[in-house]
């Protein structure tokens, strides 16, 4: 029985898949994939979807196009739904017409689901409207790279008065610049480079027509040429108002809720993050009490061990108005967000989100309330706090409470395994290509457990800034890498992009120095 083929233009940059395009991913059985594509989009395929890369950087093909069709051929006559996941739009130079034409021509069911396209998203990041009134009626999309060899007629393309916009032209710049005045184009026409858009990486070089070839001689690929009025114009410049991480490159190591939700909130502050799944969560349900009448807190240190807690507890049945009279205390905001989800607010969250605070703050609350209930005693009760969390915590936490004589139970309610970074999870696959920590500026760990995950199975490239949470995951780091890191004073997202903010801004100023 025949499977299918969906064509899915994935956009152009993170977040520029439509909602279709996302759903067929979501879908797939089989994803053959482009390279230069928002690694986060290849972690939406199933986990036993079977991926596939088909290669396709400037001037490296690793796949060839017949081959590119023959596997999409092969794999829908085993009746699987197969996924082709192509940057930008399938059809904007981007050959998807011919795989089109391969699977028709075998009677293979196909569809297309658009894609943003660079020629109009990556001049629009950078504040050029490829159509403005009273500048462009009009727009053009050329190739600067034929594939037949075939000349474009410039005479045709001169007389224009829209933009005209070139794709994968950073190498034939000049050719193309000239042909244009050649054929009666101003000199003086407005021209704008614009470069590897949507990375980290990314600028754009303006001048005119005359003028561009020369001043961006050495502009790196890909790129586009945009030639016309607009190509002048700043309007909601997207780059140009890039949040404070703009620029630079993270790989954020850790559990998936850990690693995922961290780099979603470095790319908005402007970064190119990208998760890196080393730690798997394996809960111990049996850990967690069936009843809860003799505590009188539960200690979170983690999302994880929250969501396991109370997913447990949906499992087996348990009404929740049996939590009526416990009080919840949490490490920090992320984990009282977490219980939150579940409909409790936390009635204790320290100021500075470690287990030695946490500990603290809470022998300091117990004390207080033994005193009040007992002048003469000390502590509290046998078992009324109950510490939900992983195997091997901080001992900072229960030192506390044991300094303090306050009574404690702990229980381990889910250990996390080691996995390849860059495999991820039994049954999920990587483009090992955008995992790889070499490509990126930093590498975010976020507990001493992550570190030695990591450490299993990769190290740290020359070059790459380590990132702890914490004094205890930086002493952790010192035991597998003799170089040095920065520390996130502050156990949060916006901790990590302060510490990354602030080094970017020493290193400008020590260049300046130098300079």
């Amino acid at each position: 029985m025949k499977g299918s083929v969906t064509l899915v233009g994935a956009g152009c940059g993170p977040g520029l898949i439509t909602a279709a395009g996302l759903e067929a991913v979501r879908q797939a059985e089989v994803l053959v994939y482009d390279a230069l594509l928002d690694s986060a989009l290849l972690k939406e395929a199933p986990a036993d979807c079977e991926m596939i890369p088909a290669g396709k950087r400037c001037g490296a093909h690793s796949v060839l196009q017949d081959e590119i069709s023959r596997i999409l051929c092969d794999k829908a006559m085993e009746g699987k739904r197969v996924v082709r996941l192509k940057g930008g739009d399938s059809f904007v130079f981007g050959r998807g017409g011919e795989e089109c034409l391969c699977l028709e021509a075998a009677g293979i069911p196909v569809s297309v689901i658009p894609g943003v396209t660079s020629a109009v998203a990556v001049p629009e990041h950078f504040g050029i409207p490829v159509t403005h009134r009273g500048a462009a009626q009009s727009f053009t999309v050329v190739t600067g790279r034929s594939g037949t060899g075939e000349a474009e007629n410039y005479g045709a393309l001169a007389a224009l008065k829209g933009t005209l916009v070139f794709l994968m032209g950073i190498r034939s710049l000049g050719e193309i610049t000239g042909r244009l005045m050649e054929n009666g184009k101003d000199p003086e026409t407005p021209a704008a480079v614009l470069t590897r858009g949507f990375s980290p990486e990314e600028g754009r070089i303006d001048g005119t027509l005359s003028t561009i070839a020369s001043l961006a001689e050495d502009a790196p690929t890909p790129g586009i040429l945009v030639v016309g009025e607009t190509a002048d114009m700043h309007l909601g410049d997207s780059a140009g108002a890039a949040g404070p991480l703009s620029g630079c490159s993270a790989v954020v190591a850790g559990t998936r809720h850990f690693a995922e939700k961290t780099a979603r909130r470095l790319r908005e502050l402007g970064a190119e993050a990208s998760p890196a799944v080393c730690m798997e969560i394996v809960p111990l349900k049996n850990n967690i009490p069936e009843i809860f009448e003799g505590y009188d807190w539960l200690v979170f240190t983690s999302a994880n061990g929250t969501g396991i807690f109370f997913e447990t507890l949906r499992e087996r049945g348990t009404d929740l108005r049996h939590l009526g009279k416990v009080r919840f205390a949490c490490i920090g905001p992320g984990t009282a967000e977490q219980l939150l989800h579940h409909g409790f607010c936390a009635d204790l969250v320290p100021e500075r989100y470690t287990a030695r605070d946490l500990g603290e703050a809470l022998a300091e609350v117990c004390g207080r309330e033994a005193e009040k209930s007992c002048p003469e005693g000390k502590g509290t009760a046998a078992g009324r706090i109950l510490i939900l969390r992983a195997e091997q915590g901080s001992p900072e936490l229960t030192e506390a409470l044991k300094r303090a004589g306050v009574s404690y139970e702990d229980r381990k309610i889910y250990r996390t395994d080691p996995v390849d970074p860059e495999t991820g999870p039994a049954g999920e696959k990587i483009d090992p290509e955008r995992q790889k920590a070499g490509r990126h500026g930093y590498l975010v760990f976020g507990s001493a457990g992550c570190v030695r995950a990591w450490f299993r199975y990769r190290g740290i490239p020359e070059g790459t800034v380590p990132v702890c949470i914490g004094r205890y995951t930086e002493n952790e780091l010192g035991k597998h890498f003799g170089g040095g890191c920065l520390t996130a004073e502050s156990y949060t997202a916006e901790g990590i992009a302060e510490a990354i903010r602030a080094d970017r801004e020493n290193s400008r100023k020590a260049a300046g120095g130098r300079s």
